[in-house]
């Protein structure tokens, strides 16, 4: 996994399952041991946490009688030596072996992954020092507490992230160090005392199998290239496959994880290469086949080139980049749980490709409670366990702990434990407030409501007169573009009522400096767009993009200088908007320190700087890792191991029998009743078939609905949803006003299709955003009702995007091929470049459009008919 704030795309594997199969999360084995070559420590201390998983009548993963013995793979299920079956569920030790300062709550100044740290720490105290502090680092990050909190959640199986110079020397290649397995076989022995497997997991390969951050060296991706680089990770696994292979306790070797850095076919090439170097010398343990953004198709089938003892790998973190930014969290995991509304989607899909291929899976890593709520994360990580579970995939979730400056779980954080809210923090120093396109996909909300953290009343500490900075930060990964709002930001002296900030209501540049961290951002402080300013904003506001021309990260801010009296309170406010971003933040701090061009202003919240703070103080900060208490995700504590019924999914079923009868601009709708208790009914109406759309009649307690004041030039797309207790369901097949004819010449937007099958839509990250469609599997098509005003020879331009390049697809007119597109990668799912395809020739008259996916992975935002 790599960092939220510099994400790769989410492998958005379509949408949703079966009735949720309740399968108990049962882990066997004994306690005790010491920690990761430190002192031993205290079990959590959150009590839900703590007490033994449930006995449930449903039976143990792990058979008493049988014990842990080598697991094997049989058609499409992981197998004991018995040939039982066996539902491997668990997490990642992310960021332990493999650091990913997102998840340690630190970094800047230069200093962002391990590389850069260990570069750093070498550079100022010496190599054999900054091999200490590491090692300090590691003892402390998993102890034995965490494998008994572990135990708590139920869990019987780890997915241990690896650096490769956890086991090579880098000094001197094709040697192992001194320690090579020291956290290696540690790790082993405490998961076998509580009955625990372990998949071994080459996270970062030597050179950087992609160019994030989670290979240990970010921007490097030079694996692909280096045929060195490539015979020493063959070597390396020659080295733990001599070692484990006759480990029962070892579930799986994972060769190389997310190898997203080339192409879908160098990866089967590379992977290919591991599994055989690894064959040569174990028979026996499992070995991964990775996706590559969702593709396995281009290993072909393992059965049939004798590859034995295989398990595909799947990465899905359905809602978490960007796709679906309107759609609730329970929406969008119901549908990749329970297939959609067409019931094939989802993990249904899935299924039918491993069926056909004979072949496992293993949910390598996975987020379903990440902001979610307590109570509905954990449902919704429950259902997901057990679904996947019900399809005999072994299950990891990214990932077990996540440490931050401001400590606690919130909403539910990435982490299923993280430490506890630090209360020493000066009350409003540091982040104050803030919202993300992970956090909340689309956000409109006044900061007392951001959804990442609310803003609150702010406390000056110490006496008299103080100078602050207060900082309005907004950024986006590389290739996806940013379009926040900013609107009536305000702090006030709670008993002067004294505003101290200037033009916070913008309409011109006054008061306000300019800052620079990464990248460049456009600042429009006279933006008079109405469809892009938040609620609540009055007049002009606040409008933050993307340059033309500017790629990679950009991060900058606004701020300005005020003074605070201490002990004197003062009420913040404001509003602010995320218009469909993709990969983006928006943050307001509170600083002490004025900011500086080049250094990101979370290094003044409560971090430590590697490249200035004294030895004593790392070495206090990685030992805090192991005797911080934790704060436990209480709903995961309680939903992983409860036997409670879990109603999550109870939601009633689709209506049926939808009529709609168009009388000028009004209509009549009518349906089918739905049976249950306590039923009621929501109408939608959508100006695209692929929408939802606006609600526009709720809890309705008949079978009929009356619209009227339609626009008779527009087409409109009605559907009903049932609702109980629990939730609303599934919406029916709409039901829609008559189709109207788009007449070319024109410039279409890809989201008005009148028909499709298989794709999704999401927001786009091109200029101007909106929504584009995407998801394209092979045969998946959008279909255009068009009328041509002349007859003619035509061309399109097309809008499109690919983060790997695709085969494309196939353009039709009523059934006849006119062009085929391919594209090669744009540089990211939401990079577009436009291009033309070729001269056609068209009659006049009404006429069906169709794009039909020949490959999978490519996007597009718009097309263009022009006529010749």
């Amino acid at each position: 996994m790599t960092n939220p704030n510099s994400k790769i795309p989410f492998i958005n594997l379509k949408t949703s399952l079966l009735s949720t199969c309740i399968i108990g999360l049962v882990a066997c084995g004994g306690g005790g041991g010491s920690g990761g070559g430190g002192k031993s420590s205290t079990p959590a201390s959150s009590s839900a946490a703590s007490v033994a998983p449930s006995s449930s009548s449903a039976a143990s993963s792990i058979a008493p009688d049988e014990g842990m013995t080598m697991l094997k793979t049989d058609g499409t299920k992981w197998v004991k030596a018995s040939g039982n079956p066996i539902h491997l569920k668990g997490t990642n030790l992310g960021n332990w072996l493999v650091q990913e300062f997102w998840m340690m709550g630190q970094g800047g100044n230069g200093v962002h992954d391990q590389c850069t740290l260990e570069a750093k720490l070498t550079e100022r105290f010496g190599y054999d020092e900054k091999e200490r502090l590491i090692k300090l680092f590691r003892d402390n990050w998993i102890k034995e507490r965490d494998w008994d909190q572990l135990k708590a959640f139920g869990f019987n199986v780890v997915r241990l992230p690896i650096l490769w110079n956890v086991i090579e020397d880098e000094k001197n290649p094709r040697t192992l160090r001194a320690d090579a397995w020291h956290y290696l076989d540690w790790t082993i022995a405490e998961a076998k005392k509580r009955g625990i497997y372990v998949i071994l997991d080459l996270h970062g390969a030597l050179g950087g199998q992609t160019p994030n951050d989670h290979t240990g060296c970010s921007g490097q991706n030079k694996y692909w290239t280096n045929t060195e680089y490539q015979d020493r990770t063959k070597w390396l696994w020659e080295q733990i496959a001599t070692r484990y292979k006759d480990e029962p306790a070892v579930a799986a070797y994972d060769p190389l994880n997310e190898p997203w850095g080339s192409t879908a076919e160098d990866m089967a090439v590379r992977v290919t290469e591991l599994y055989e170097t690894i064959r040569k010398i174990d028979s026996k343990h499992i070995v991964m086949l990775p996706s590559h953004y969702g593709n396995i198709e281009v290993y072909g089938d393992p059965v049939a080139k004798n590859m034995t003892n295989v398990a595909f790998e799947l990465h899905p973190y359905p809602g978490l980049f960007g796709d679906r930014p309107n759609d609730t969290h329970f929406d969008i995991h119901r549908d990749w749980l329970k297939c959609g509304q067409t019931g094939t989607g989802g993990v249904c899909d899935w299924n039918t490709k491993l069926t056909a291929l004979k072949t496992p899976m293993l949910m390598g890593e996975f987020q379903p409670w990440q902001s979610a709520g307590l109570e509905l994360g954990g449902k919704i990580a429950r259902a997901t366990y057990d679904i996947y579970a019900s399809y005999n995939w072994a299950s990891t979730s990214w990932a077990y702990k996540l440490v931050s400056v401001a400590g606690g779980q919130g909403k539910g954080t990435w982490g299923m434990v993280t430490n506890e809210i630090n209360t020493s923090l000066d009350t409003g120093v540091g982040l104050i407030t803030k919202a993300s396109t992970w956090d909340c996909n689309n956000w409109d909300s006044s900061f007392a409501n951001a959804c990442a953290k609310k803003a609150t009343t702010i406390t000056a500490g110490g006496t008299g007169d103080k100078t602050y900075y207060l900082v309005v930060k907004t950024g986006a990964n590389g290739g996806a573009n940013p379009d926040v709002t900013f609107d009536s930001i305000s702090l006030k002296n709670t008993t002067t009522n004294e505003e101290l900030l200037a033009n916070g209501n913008f309409g011109a540049s006054g008061g306000w400096s300019e800052l620079t961290i990464s990248g460049a951002l456009n600042f429009n402080y006279n933006s008079v767009d109405a469809s892009k300013a938040p609620t609540g904003s009055d007049g002009a506001v606040m409008h933050i993009t993307r340059p033309d021309g500017v790629t990679g990260e950009i991060n900058g801010a606004l701020y300005q200088q005020i003074t605070l009296k201490g002990g004197q309170t003062y009420n913040f406010s404001g509003v602010f908007k995320g218009n469909g971003s993709v990969n983006t933040w928006a943050e307001i701090y509170l600083i002490e320190d004025a900011p500086v061009a080049g250094k990101d202003v979370v290094d003044n919240a409560g971090k430590v700087d590697f490249t200035t703070a004294p030895i004593s103080e790392i070495e206090a900060l990685f030992k805090s890792y192991g005797e911080v208490g934790y704060d436990v995700n209480a709903g995961l504590a309680k939903w992983l191991v409860t036997s409670e019924h879990n109603d999550v999914f109870d939601y009633p079923a689709r209506p049926t029998n939808v009529n709609l009868v168009q009388t000028g601009n009004s209509v009549a709708l009518t349906w089918a009743a739905v049976t249950g208790n306590g039923i009621t009914y929501n109408v939608y109406r959508a100006t695209s078939a692929g929408a939802k759309g606006t609600l526009v009649a709720e809890g309705l307690t008949t079978t009929s609905f009356n619209d009227s004041g339609l626009n008779e030039d527009e087409t409109y797309y009605y559907s009903v949803a049932a609702k109980n207790s629990i939730a609303e369901g599934y919406t029916s097949t709409p039901a829609n006003t008559q189709l109207l004819f788009v007449a070319v010449p024109a410039k279409i937007e890809a989201e008005k299709f009148t028909a499709m099958s298989g794709i999704q839509t999401e927001a786009s990250g091109d200029t101007g955003g909106g929504t584009n469609v995407g998801h394209f599997e092979t045969g998946d098509f959008i279909e255009f009702k068009i009328k041509a005003e002349t007859a003619g020879n035509y061309t399109i331009d097309y809008r499109l995007a690919s983060q790997t390049g695709s085969t494309g697809f196939d353009v039709l007119i009523d059934d006849v091929v006119v062009d085929t597109m391919d594209l090669a990668a744009t540089g990211g799912w939401q990079t577009y470049i436009t291009k033309t395809g070729k001269s056609f020739a068209m009659t006049a008259g009404n006429h069906t459009l169709r794009f039909r996916s020949i490959g999978k992975e490519w996007n597009i935002n718009w097309f263009e008919i022009k006529k010749q």
